[in-house]
């Protein structure tokens, strides 16, 4: 048995039903190319050299003259000549290349090590690829496989190990929100909208309803609701996407009476809205009262804004600073605040810093166990 040389490890071997293939192939036709060697060890040629032990060939081999320091590029210029790499496999194959050392183990102290430009312009990919592949495999090595195959982008693994991160943080501080009792400043409950019997009467109900089409009927819902938790003078405030305007102006008017529609502004990316070629950098928030009543506030401008996305909680969660922004220019210290779709909390933060008074529902308790968390340090601090 002829040993692999450490750079011959860094393609990948073939699975067993692929070598079995090669295998009755070399037997059929015997093998067409040679297995490169330097130095009594196989640098370049696994798979076809266990292929030809299989068939019960005899190997060809061909050895490499080369200067040592060069056994990678050769290695590396043969493969992508025979494969048909994308940029993240090539990332891959990179990354398993930068800081190799090359040559024999015992002359491992004194090898040169390959820069990350070196290895990325030798295998015509990006050093950015290299690098997040590098980032996936250290938090997320079971996606690699997937990298290789590809079958996954480095961009859509690394998507994938953030939101990987993210449920881990998730889950985390809602354990340790589990564990956190209701504040005389603020409560959260595991409800339904539908069902949930509030307390008291609120100021404002101040909320982002989830936007896709399937979540439409909510906005009826909390129409009909809202005509039971606001005081006499209150105001509805929900956030909506564009998509279906229409639809949610008219559920809205069916219980209450529409007063105003002002700008929430999303600095930064725009978000895509490929299904009507939009790219939307705003979203309106829907102002409504109860039936037949004036609202009874402060004067406020219809402009609100956010310093970015903080999406770090909940994947629809809004930010910190843009809620302040909606909560401080409409609502006075005391006052009383609902989120009847809370989520991770981030309106009660925002209505606790300014003064207010909170309560908030959610249906998934993971939510409400995180918003608890958060609410709390918000209070102490």
């Amino acid at each position: 048995m002829i040993p692999f040389h450490p750079v011959s490890e860094i393609f990948p071997m073939m699975q067993d039903a692929e070598l079995r293939d090669l295998a009755a192939d070399i037997e059929e036709h015997g093998l067409i190319e040679a297995i490169w060697t330097y130095q009594g060890q196989i640098i370049d040629g696994r798979n076809r050299y266990r292929a030809c032990l299989i068939a019960g060939e005899e190997p060809r081999f061909q050895e490499y003259t080369g200067d040592e320091s060069g056994l990678v590029e050769f290695v590396v210029s043969l493969n992508l000549k025979r494969r048909h790499l994308n940029e993240t496999q090539r990332g891959v194959i990179g990354e398993k290349i930068e800081n190799m050392k090359q040559g024999r183990p015992e002359k491992d102290a004194n090898l040169h090590l390959l820069r990350r430009d070196e290895v990325a312009s030798m295998l015509n990919v990006s050093p950015r690829t290299i690098a997040t592949v590098r980032e996936v495999k250290r938090k997320a090595p079971e996606l690699v496989p997937h990298m290789a195959s590809g079958e996954m982008s480095a961009h859509e693994a690394l998507k994938k190990t953030k939101e990987k991160e993210r449920l881990a943080q998730r889950a985390k501080i809602a354990e340790a929100g589990a564990a956190v009792p209701q504040a005389d400043r603020w409560n959260v409950w595991q409800a339904s909208i539908e069902t949930w019997s509030a307390p008291h009467q609120y100021d404002f109900i101040i909320t982002d309803p989830p936007y896709p089409r399937e979540y439409l009927p909510l906005w009826e819902v909390l129409a009909r609701r809202a005509n039971e938790w606001l005081s006499p003078g209150g105001l509805l405030i929900a956030m909506s996407g564009e998509s279906y305007l229409p639809e949610i102006y008219a559920m809205l008017g069916a219980h209450l009476d529409y007063y105003w529609t002002a700008a929430y502004l999303t600095p930064g990316q725009a978000t895509p809205l490929r299904q009507v070629n939009v790219n939307t950098n705003w979203k309106p928030l829907l102002i409504y009262t109860r039936k037949g009543e004036r609202y009874s506030g402060k004067i406020f401008g219809d402009v609100f804004k956010s310093d970015g996305n903080d999406k770090d909680f909940h994947k629809w969660g809004q930010s910190v600073s843009g809620m302040l922004d909606i909560v401080s220019k409409l609502c006075l210290p005391g006052q009383y605040i609902l989120d009847p779709f809370c989520g991770a909390g981030t309106t009660g933060i925002a209505a606790l810093l300014h003064g207010c008074l909170f309560d908030g529902i959610d249906l998934a308790i993971e939510n409400v166990n995180i918003a608890k968390g958060r609410l709390h340090d918000t209070a102490k601090a």
